[in-house]
C-alpha cells in the first residue's frame, strides 16, 4: 500500500488506536499478495496480534501464498468485525468495523518468538485447551512455520456502528 487514498466517507474513518482494536478483535484476516504475473491472491487466515504485529502460522511445505511471500514480501490485510446486515428505515445496509492494512511479511526465525506466537494463537482460538498447548507445539514444531506482518499503514473504517463500538 504505497499510495494512501482519501477516505470517501471521512466520518467513517477510525483512529489508528480504534483500527488496532479491530485487529485485536478480528476472527480472521484475508492476507493478499500478487503472483509473479500480477494476479491478485488473497487467503483467509487465523492470526493473533502481538506488539503491533500480526502473526500467522503455516506448514513448512511450499505453496501458493508462501511462494508469493518469498518472492515479494508486500501484503495487504483486511479484517472485518461487528458485521450485521440491517434494514434501516427504507434501505438495506450493514453495520461494520473494518481495517485494511499494508506491510511486509517475513518468516519468524527466533524460536522464542515462534513459541510465543503459537501459544498466543492457541489461546485466542482454543483457550479451553490451554493445558494441551505445550504438547501440541512440541508435536508440530518441525512442520510449522510462523510469519509476522509488520504494518506500514493501518486504516480503519466503520459504518452505522453503535456508540461504544458495538453493534448490539
Amino acid at each position: 500500500m504505497t499510495q494512501s487514498y482519501p477516505m470517501q466517507m471521512k466520518e467513517r474513518e477510525l483512529s489508528r488506536e480504534e483500527a488496532l482494536e479491530i485487529l485485536e478483535a478480528g476472527e480472521y484476516a484475508v492476507v493478499s499478495t500478487v503472483d509473479a504475473d500480477g494476479t491478485p491472491y488473497g487467503v483467509p487466515l487465523s492470526y493473533v496480534m502481538m506488539d503491533g504485529k500480526m502473526y500467522i502460522h503455516t506448514g513448512k511445505r511450499p505453496g501458493h501464498k508462501i511462494d508469493d511471500w518469498q518472492r515479494d514480501a508486500r501484503v495487504s490485510v483486511a479484517v472485518a468485525t461487528e458485521v450485521e446486515p440491517i434494514y434501516e428505515e427504507t434501505f438495506f445496509t450493514t453495520r461494520f468495523a473494518s481495517v485494511v492494512a499494508g506491510g511486509t511479511i517475513a518468516k519468524v526465525t527466533d524460536a522464542v518468538e515462534v513459541r510465543q506466537a503459537l501459544v498466543a494463537l492457541c489461546m485466542k482460538y482454543c483457550p479451553q485447551f490451554k493445558h494441551e498447548i505445550g504438547g501440541a507445539i512440541q508435536r508440530e514444531w518441525d512442520i510449522t512455520d510462523v510469519w509476522a506482518i509488520e504494518f506500514s499503514e493501518i486504516r480503519g473504517k466503520a459504518g452505522r456502528r453503535l456508540k461504544g463500538g458495538s453493534t448490539a
